[in-house]
């Protein structure tokens, strides 16, 4: 058992180190190549630019993540100390943030895209985004968080605070998206300029309890790969 987890630690930590390049080459090229050299006036002149899309914000969420990860392997590895406060709070970005909104971006994403791209991806950005790049942002998301959960043990809160975390999160984006809508005048993504007030509620409704849905779903995906989630210990009242 000791030789596994042993294992599963190098293996780990080696997949946090090329996540990370992976991650911070893709933002090169982002920036370097979509924003300036294409000029893609869906992401540079609009308000909120890249930062309005949830592809984007999950997508730095997870390099911030894998980065917090490799500086955490480091301190441990390097300074022999011990970062009990850095991984509780990835436990939390893994569980509330990372797996249910990487499952959300990438079933929407392309539930969309077979339905019809013009509402989600028009093929006129073919163009300016590489196929292989609209991969790593609603693809491979999916993927790279199952293997963090089956080589790292994230230790996952209680359920009422996970899901809690998780809706704060919702609640924050859609905050956002209609501060977009108010302020810069328009949608963040065109289908939901043909909803009516109704549909845009039943719509939120139905994304968030998909969300919770997707928070379920990590929680069962990490108890199956780490055993049940161990209940707190309550402290015996003194006599």
């Amino acid at each position: 058992v000791q030789t596994k987890m042993a294992a599963l630690r190098v293996h780990g930590r080696l997949c946090h180190f090329v996540f990370i390049l992976m991650y911070l080459f893709v933002q090169y090229y982002d920036l370097l190549y979509i924003d300036e050299f294409y000029g893609s006036p869906r992401y540079a002149s609009t308000f909120g630019r890249r930062w309005k899309f949830l592809t984007y914000l999950n997508f730095m969420a997870h390099t911030v993540f894998f980065g917090s990860c490799v500086l955490g392997d480091i301190i441990e590895t390097v300074l022999g100390k011990r970062t009990a406060w850095l991984r509780r709070v990835q436990d939390v970005m893994v569980a509330s943030v990372l797996f249910p909104t990487s499952m959300l971006v990438s079933v929407v994403f392309w539930g969309l895209w077979f339905v019809d791209r013009e509402l989600i991806f028009p093929a006129a950005l073919d163009n300016i985004v590489p196929s292989w790049i609209n991969h790593v942002w609603h693809t491979t998301i999916v993927p790279v968080m199952l293997l963090e959960m089956y080589l790292v043990h994230h230790r996952y809160p209680s359920r009422k605070a996970g899901l809690a975390g998780n809706a704060a999160v919702g609640l924050a984006y859609l905050t956002w998206v209609l501060i977009v809508a108010h302020v810069g005048g328009f949608w963040v993504y065109p289908f939901m300029a043909k909803f009516t007030t109704l549909q845009f509620t039943l719509f939120c409704a139905m994304v968030a309890i998909i969300g919770s849905g997707f928070y379920l779903i990590g929680e069962f995906v990490n108890t199956l790969f780490w055993g049940p989630r161990e209940a707190p210990r309550k402290e015996k009242k003194k006599a």
